[in-house]
């Protein structure tokens, strides 16, 4: 019946101390979206570039960088994440697989009603001035797309969060769902962001 009202594969009342099984049972999904495939106006393009920090010897790029491929960006209240690097404790790898636990009511703190989704690191960089990746959508996620997250270290000092999504809800997504859904996207860039900034202040 639920599928009648969104594409979505819903969670209730979870604190998503299983969602390792979601790595098991998709784990042969196709990726829904590769990386320079043809858009056309169907597609919602976003661009983010935020001054971090002055950065003088690198050491506030280093923990950016730490965080930023830790996949440590959205507050857990906003989106949990379990992935193959944090099951095995390690650094991110192309090819890794990322359950996404999209937090959609709560009450009290208590989870009501989640959204699971799943992505696919797709590319890595990491340079002495540069860190950070991609990853794209795997089916059965809600939307199809990218998203990239970038630190760079300028040779000014600056250190500059860049963010880059493009995306479209799933095809057999009900049409009644589109404005929630794409309204819930642009907060969840700003509360990323916001988090992001408020992780690396803190170290």
């Amino acid at each position: 019946m639920m599928r009648l009202w969104t594409s979505a594969t819903l969670s209730w009342f979870s604190d998503g101390c299983c969602d390792v099984k979601y790595l098991d049972l998709w784990a042969n999904a196709p990726v829904s979206y590769m990386p320079g495939q043809h858009i056309d106006a169907s597609w919602q393009q976003d661009q983010y570039e935020v001054l971090l920090a002055h950065d003088g010897n690198g050491r506030i790029f280093q923990r950016a960088a730490n965080l930023l491929l830790n996949y440590q960006f959205y507050p857990p209240n906003t989106l949990a994440q379990t992935s193959d690097f944090s099951l095995e404790k390690r650094p991110m790898r192309i090819g890794d697989r990322v359950i996404q636990r999209i937090k959609v009511a709560t009450l009290r703190r208590r989870a009501i009603l989640d959204i699971i989704g799943i992505t696919e690191i797709h590319n890595i960089i990491n340079t002495p001035r540069c860190c950070g990746f991609t990853y794209v959508t795997v089916r059965p996620h809600i939307a199809e797309g990218e998203w990239s997250a970038q630190v760079a270290w300028q040779e000014n000092g600056n250190l500059i969060l860049k963010i880059a999504a493009i995306s479209r809800p799933a095809p057999q997504e009900p049409t009644r769902n589109l404005t929630f859904i794409r309204t819930r996207q642009l907060a969840m860039h700003q509360c990323g962001i916001a988090y992001f900034r408020k992780l690396l202040a803190s170290r």
